[in-house]
């Protein structure tokens, strides 16, 4: 059975969903971060027949199903099961944390298809009780490279595959408050072992203890005591901007569609009409990304416009020159209780202002201090307080506010908010 979903606090889970503003969130952890697109349409069905008809896309590549009551649990339960996405507990569920690159098995610049290393992790995870008192948070990171790499994703242990002249090996680290330490390199096969291995040896150091919480000197100990095959130094992870949304050329004539959803948000019947859509097209199976897109393999080029075209009539983001894309905002009134202002309106019409003032930076709309939306830097970051937003510049909800002004202004002095480093308004 699940715990209780009263409990807040902690990332959902299917079987251990989370009380929101507009009721329970439920969290659905694809495999391998691979959906079939008949499932996707369940999927979209069930949205509407058991929550509020809306679906978040989250920056750990899994969906969730919003709105969802106490009674229609166990009926999503069962729906879910019967697609294969629903874990034999909460416990286990919970620390399936493992994210891949959305194109890895078709993506020919790729180091290696890290598909088996996940599989391999996952099946770890689930045979070892034990591993079950890691933190709800705790996360691993397989990035095999190629065109989409997961540098930018948070990890408590990462697996990164590398390659030296004719050698190909997989690196492994923690995270640090400098950033990853490389503890090992290993074979592929040998890979997921050697993440257990370090898992439990941060695990040993505190039930709640994240990686980054870790000392440097708990880092060179857990490589001490574990005898870790080769130590690594100077590796460095590439962190390139590169196209995300749009038409992707594989090489070959191969192509990838990636279609994004504004601040993660989509609707069960847009889901249903895309999903109609890809089989009509022939694709069989789409690809969750940290990016808040999906990932279609065509057939073709003109397969690929004709998606592209059914996405920007959907209202999906098709492009990274889209503002959207730059800014990130919370669920905001009506879905969280923790504030009464509606993000998502004040993100798009900020949206609207950056692309007629040009402004390419990074915004962040939160609605409460949690800041749930985004946990990095941004350009510009809205704190909600009340009926006002306090303005922090180049940072998180973290730092110390520069201003403030009435949430009702940002229509009239969201292009200066944008524009002037200097503009905030007491």
């Amino acid at each position: 059975m699940s715990t209780p979903s009263s409990v807040k606090g902690w990332c959902p889970g299917a079987r251990r969903p989370m009380q929101s503003g507009d009721g329970l969130i439920v969290r659905i952890r694809p495999y391998g971060g691979s959906l079939p697109v008949a499932s996707l349409s369940v999927l979209a069905g069930a949205a509407s027949r058991f929550g509020n008809g809306q679906i978040d896309l989250t920056r750990r590549a899994n969906l969730q199903i919003r709105g969802v009551t106490e009674l229609a649990l166990e009926p999503l339960w069962d729906a879910l099961a019967s697609l294969g996405l629903l874990d034999d507990s909460a416990e286990a569920e919970a620390i399936r944390n493992v994210a891949v690159n959305p194109l890895t098995g078709i993506d020919p610049t790729e180091i290696i298809d890290v598909r088996p290393m996940a599989q391999a992790l996952a099946s770890q995870l689930a045979a070892n009780a034990d591993l079950q008192a890691l933190p709800g948070k705790f996360a691993f990171v397989i990035d095999g490279g190629g065109l989409l790499p997961l540098a930018e994703l948070a990890a408590d242990v990462r697996l990164e595959a590398r390659r030296e002249g004719a050698d190909i090996f997989v690196a492994v680290g923690v995270a640090t408050t400098h950033g990853v330490a490389w503890l090992a390199a290993a074979a592929a096969s040998e890979a997921a072992e050697i993440a257990v291995q370090i898992a439990r040896a941060i695990l040993a150091r505190g039930g709640a203890t994240r990686a980054h919480a870790l000392s440097l000197q708990a880092v060179e100990a857990i490589k001490a005591e574990l005898g870790l095959p080769k130590i690594l130094p100077n590796v460095e992870s590439s962190d390139d901007a590169r196209p995300r949304r749009g038409l992707l050329a594989l090489g070959d004539k191969r192509y990838v569609v990636g279609l994004g959803a504004a601040f993660g948000r989509i609707e069960g019947g847009t889901l249903a009409s895309f999903a109609e859509e890809l089989a009509r097209l022939g694709v069989t199976d789409i690809r969750l990304s940290p990016w808040r897109t999906v990932y279609a393999k065509v057939g073709n080029r003109a397969d690929g416009e004709t998606l592209i075209a059914a996405g920007r009539a959907l209202g999906l983001v098709v492009d990274d020159a889209d503002p959207q894309v730059r800014i990130d905002a919370c669920s905001g009134a009506g879905c969280c209780n923790a504030t009464v202002l509606p993000t998502h309106d004040h993100g798009r019409l900020l949206a609207e202002l950056a692309a007629r003032a040009g402004f390419t930076g990074t915004v962040h709309v939160s609605g409460c201090p949690k800041g749930c939306a985004r946990s990095a830097a941004a350009d510009l970051v809205l704190i909600g307080t009340g009926d006002s937003y306090r303005v922090v510049r180049n940072g998180t909800v973290r730092d110390e506010p520069a201003g403030a002004f009435a949430a009702s202004e940002i229509g009239t002095k969201g292009i200066e908010l944008l524009t002037n480093q200097a503009a905030v308004h007491a």
